[in-house]
């Protein structure tokens, strides 16, 4: 009733305020755009009373109030088909045609039902999309505020690192390395954890007791080696490890080429005897990369036959004191590289999906 005697209010207001169709088009702007932002669905924008007057949350609450009230519907009809099913009998004379008559019933709802699912999936990997391409461009308000150039460069590394895999955290499944690649939620791994701290199947990874010339190495030059923290760490099987690195949008990301390398030289040589990792790919990762500044470094590295990329084939990681040689395979890209990757990846499901989308 209340939303009955504001619709009526709304309408009344119009007729004797004209400038009320100004508010009435910012109104339909901004419906239009949490439709986009948040792949709202034209059923719920039609079957919804919406008001000039409601905030963002309020259409939202009514929408997701719709829709909560659809999936339930489809819920309790997948478990009305779901019940006849368990009562057939197969001794029947029409339960062949009975059967089929079911299934088919159950298999119609269960797409819808799954769809509703994945269009929330789809919607928060489209927000996580805008806001890293605000990061990668410095579109965000703290860095606009900060004139301190090294203070800037660090938020800026810090940001898109937060953003991709929360510093510190050993859970890639709550992560959104997806943008990086698909797979990489699935594995087990490591954001920004000190090399002597790393878990691996349940034991530290690497040694403990040293040989005097690889204790002699790893504190050399005035460094503790194994105190180094990779940005990223990912184990996809046993003998495998992923890194990736993570540079500010400020830098220039060709300067550490042989960062990675250097990671996955302590990783095959002084772990645990017990684990031998030889097979390792690498990411770095940046938004100022240019070509002839990397294959002036590092000959090897190839461009890509597919967006904008460079990768470097699978090249020796030496192995000391007896271990032998591993390998590993390299790639060096742009922030917005990735980003127009994971928007293809992520348009196609919406295209799947039948949602609208502007991006």
């Amino acid at each position: 009733m209340l939303d009955d005697i504001q619709m009526g209010v709304d309408i009344e207001i119009r007729t004797l305020y004209p400038e009320m169709d100004l508010l009435r088009k910012k109104h339909a702007d901004d419906l239009d755009s949490l439709k986009n932002m948040f792949l709202l669905s034209e059923e719920a924008i039609r079957n919804v009373r919406i008001s000039p007057n409601d905030s963002d949350a309020k259409v939202l609450s009514k929408i997701y109030e719709f829709e909560a009230h659809k999936r339930a519907n489809v819920d309790a009809e997948i478990k009305v088909a779901f019940d006849k099913l368990t009562k057939l009998s197969p001794n029947s004379e029409s339960y062949q045609e009975d059967l089929e008559k079911e299934v088919n019933q159950l298999a119609k709802m269960i797409p819808q039902q799954n769809k509703n699912a994945l269009v929330h999936y789809v919607a928060r990997r489209k927000l996580l999309l805008d806001l890293f391409g605000k990061v990668i461009n410095n579109e965000i308000d703290a860095l606009k505020e900060t004139e301190d150039a090294e203070k800037k460069r660090i938020q800026r590394e810090a940001m898109v690192h937060n953003l991709l895999f929360k510093q510190g955290s050993d859970d890639p499944g709550t992560s959104d390395l997806w943008i990086v690649g698909e797979d990489f939620i699935y594995f087990k791994g490591y954001s920004e954890t000190k090399l002597c701290d790393v878990v691996y199947n349940g034991s530290k990874l690497f040694k403990e007791e040293f040989k005097v010339e690889e204790e002699r190495y790893l504190e050399s030059l005035g460094e503790n080696r194994l105190t180094k923290r990779p940005d990223v760490l990912l184990f996809p099987e046993e003998g495998k490890c992923i890194i990736v690195e993570l540079k500010s949008t400020a830098v220039n990301a060709s300067d550490h080429l042989h960062q990675i390398d250097k990671y996955a030289g302590l990783i095959r040589n002084y772990t645990v005897d017990a684990v031998q990792i030889t097979t390792f790919y690498g990411y770095l990762l940046g938004e100022k990369i240019e070509s002839r500044d990397v294959q002036g470094a590092v000959s090897a590295y190839q461009h890509s036959y597919q967006f904008d990329y460079l990768y470097r084939p699978g090249t020796p990681v030496i192995g000391f004191d007896g271990r032998s040689n591993g390998s590993i395979y390299s790639e060096v890209l742009r922030y917005s590289t990735l980003l127009e990757r994971a928007q293809q990846r992520n348009k196609a499901f919406i295209g799947k999906i039948g949602a609208s989308s502007t991006a």
